[in-house]
C-alpha cells in the first residue's frame, strides 16, 4: 500500500504516527547540498528534526517511535535551508502536536484549560452552597477565600470563552457555530 506525501507542512501532528512531507525549494534544491531543518519551540518543549535528500526535494520522516516523544502543545515553528554557513528561513507558522490517545490510556484529559477552569470554578461554587466563610484562621494563619460574587464573575468569564471554543471545534467541524444572527429588513 502507498502512501501520498504531502507537499508542504502539516497544521497538526500526532505524537506516536509517522509523520511524512516533502518540500521542494527551487533557490535551495536537496541534489545542491541544502539540507532542511525545522526547530518546533513551545511550553510543552523542544522539537529538531532534519530532512534528508529526495532527488531535488527535501523529504522529512519522522518514525513513530521518535514522534512518540513529542508533548502535546502548540508549537512555533521555524524551517531554514542550510548549506555550510549560510542559513536561510524558508517557514514559519504554529503547528499543533496533538496528544497519543494510545499510549495515554485512561489518565488522559482531553477538556482544555479554560473548560478544566470552569469546571474548578463551578465545583468550589457548588461546596460552598452551605459555606458562608469567607475568612479564618488556622494554626494563626489568615485564610481568605474569593467571595461568591466574583466567583460567579469568574464562572460568567470562563463559560462565555469556553461556548467560543465550543463554536470554533463546530466550525472546524464544518458545523455551524450554534451563534445565531439577527438581521434587520426595512427602510
Amino acid at each position: 500500500m502507498t502512501t501520498d506525501i504531502a507537499s508542504k507542512e502539516p497544521t497538526q501532528i500526532r505524537a506516536g504516527d509517522t509523520i511524512e512531507w516533502k518540500r521542494s525549494i527551487d533557490d535551495y534544491k536537496a541534489s545542491e547540498g541544502w539540507t532542511l531543518k525545522y526547530a518546533f519551540r513551545g511550553s510543552a518543549g523542544s522539537i529538531d528534526i532534519t530532512g534528508s535528500a529526495d532527488g531535488d526535494e527535501h523529504l522529512i520522516s519522522v518514525t513513530p517511535a521518535t514522534s512518540a516523544a513529542y508533548s502535546a502543545g502548540n508549537y512555533d515553528v521555524m524551517g531554514w535551508a542550510e548549506k555550510g554557513s549560510d542559513r536561510y528561513t524558508v517557514f514559519t507558522s504554529r503547528i499543533e502536536v496533538l496528544v497519543d490517545l494510545e499510549a495515554a490510556g485512561s489518565s488522559y484529559d482531553g477538556r482544555t484549560h479554560v473548560k478544566k477552569t470552569l469546571d474548578a470554578i463551578e465545583a468550589v461554587l457548588e461546596n460552598r452552597a452551605t459555606k458562608e466563610i469567607e475568612e479564618s484562621t488556622i494554626e494563626g494563619v489568615m485564610i481568605k477565600r474569593i467571595n461568591h460574587e466574583e466567583l460567579i464573575k469568574f464562572r460568567q468569564k470562563y463559560l462565555t470563552w469556553y461556548r467560543q471554543e465550543q463554536a470554533a471545534e463546530k466550525l472546524k467541524l464544518g458545523m455551524g457555530s450554534g451563534n445565531i444572527i439577527l438581521t434587520r429588513f426595512g427602510t
